[in-house]
């Protein structure tokens, strides 16, 4: 659950870089593009000034203005600056004398005072000293323009007599502004959008969590009962043992006969102390005293005392033996360990196969007990499982005899796995430290 809580934190986080990402790169194409307009339309109207200031003859800006004032210059030059307006779909053209004065500034169509009002020093210098001259784009009202200028030099002795300024229609401004307060509204939109986003996986990761710890706890309660279970199977038998034995005892008259029977219930006891002393481990960390322990010779005892006699196991089992030296562990563990393992696989094999168990050296610092089955074998997604508590797959298992193989080994300072039997099913390996070196190997069979 938490990977999937943690796959889906990082979709979260990718779909949030994305959004940020794809406002970023249209605010970056935004710019860009009016920049790229800016920049064409203010080339475009430089040359239109420019073009236009050549084509005026210096006796039409003399004619026009002062003494030499004469109508019909006047008129000529108004109808080439509506002309060249009309033709090139220019707002208005204007000319300018020398003293920055507008000839047709009482016209209605004319803003050349206005416009003219915005020229820098800049521009102004630039004009003066023959160079054209853009200016940025601007607001009007609801309207946007764009204006350009070009000196009207006499070709005579090079001096600036004029200055021809057009004013065309920028409203496509207008719609990149109206295009990038949609731009401003959408970055709104996208981060409202992201921190609901993450809002809403917050709430999902918290409800989640709980719903896995809620899982937890009744998955906790489950191996409560699976475990009450066990133990109430486990001491069942030892009791109905003391129970009929008590009941014998009524019955029997012979003192010697007595004296045996008693004997039962002793032992009785001490196995129903030694049962419930086992769970009582399970559930308390205990100490680890490990010392040198010479396993190799106490194994086939254990083998031949515990599975030696027993007509369920008796030649169901081959042990092979290599002498590795002494082990570091606790005196009892390496009994139950090897007890435990051997029923499992007892358990788990078909009656007719043979249970492999073998001691050697595991590099020359441990040494290594395998117990080899010829079960269903475990599922590699289930191999970690086996050993937690609780977990089995056995009808009347507890889920504990793993769970106490692990605990035992791992607080020897050893270690445990399951792994495949290339002859089918599967293969428990423990490994212990070693206090000294290997020996010569040697076989036992049953």
């Amino acid at each position: 659950m938490r990977r999937k809580l943690l796959l889906l934190g990082g979709i979260g986080a990718l779909a949030t870089l994305l959004l940020v990402a794809v406002n970023i790169a249209y605010r970056v194409e935004f710019n860009s593009l009016s920049r790229s307009l800016d920049d064409q339309v203010g080339d475009q109207m430089a040359g239109l000034a420019e073009a236009l200031a050549a084509s005026i003859q210096p006796e039409l800006i003399a004619g026009t203005v002062g003494e030499q004032f004469q109508p019909d210059m006047y008129l000529r030059l108004r109808n080439l600056t509506r002309s060249y307006a009309a033709a090139n779909r220019l707002v208005s053209v204007s000319v300018l004398d020398t003293l920055w004065q507008d000839p047709f500034a009482d016209q209605p169509d004319s803003l050349g005072r206005l416009v003219f009002s915005l020229l820098d020093r800049d521009g102004q210098w630039a004009l003066m000293s023959g160079l054209s001259w853009t200016s940025p784009t601007y607001r009007w009202g609801d309207f946007y323009y764009r204006s350009a200028a070009a000196p009207i030099v006499d070709t005579a002795d090079g001096r600036t007599i004029g200055i021809v300024r057009l004013e065309a229609d920028a409203s496509y401004f207008g719609v990149l502004s109206d295009l990038q307060h949609l731009a401003w509204w959408v970055h709104v939109s996208s981060g409202v959008l992201t921190l609901l986003l993450v809002g809403l996986f917050a709430w999902y990761t918290r409800k989640t969590l709980a719903w896995e710890e809620q899982l937890m706890h009744s998955e906790k309660l489950i191996g409560l009962g699976r475990l009450a279970a066990t133990i109430a199977h486990e001491v069942k038998n030892p009791l109905g043992i003391i129970k009929a034995t008590a009941q014998r005892l009524e019955r029997v008259d012979d003192a010697g006969k007595k004296a045996e029977l008693l004997r039962f219930i002793p032992d009785e006891v001490d196995r129903l102390n030694r049962i419930l002393g086992g769970y009582l481990r399970l559930g308390s960390p205990s100490v680890s005293h490990p010392v040198p322990f010479p396993i190799e010779e106490e194994l086939p005892q254990w083998m031949e005392k515990s599975f030696g006699q027993d007509a369920r196991t008796r030649g169901r089992w081959r042990m092979e033996i290599e002498p590795t030296g002494p082990i570091l562990a606790s005196p009892d563990t390496p009994k139950q360990v090897l007890i435990n393992l051997v029923n499992n696989a007892f358990d788990a094999s078909p009656p007719e196969q043979l249970i492999e168990v073998r001691w050697g050296p595991a590099g020359h610092k441990h040494g290594r007990l395998t117990v080899a089955d010829r079960g269903p074998g475990v599922r590699k997604k289930d191999r970690k499982r086996v050993f937690e508590p609780f977990y089995t797959t056995k009808a009347m298992g507890s889920g504990l005899g793993l769970y106490a193989v692990k605990m035992m080994v791992e607080q020897d300072a050893g270690r445990v796995c399951v792994e495949d039997n290339p002859g089918g099913g599967a293969v428990f390996v423990v490994e212990w430290p070693l206090v000294q070196g290997a020996g010569n190997p040697r076989s036992t069979e049953s």
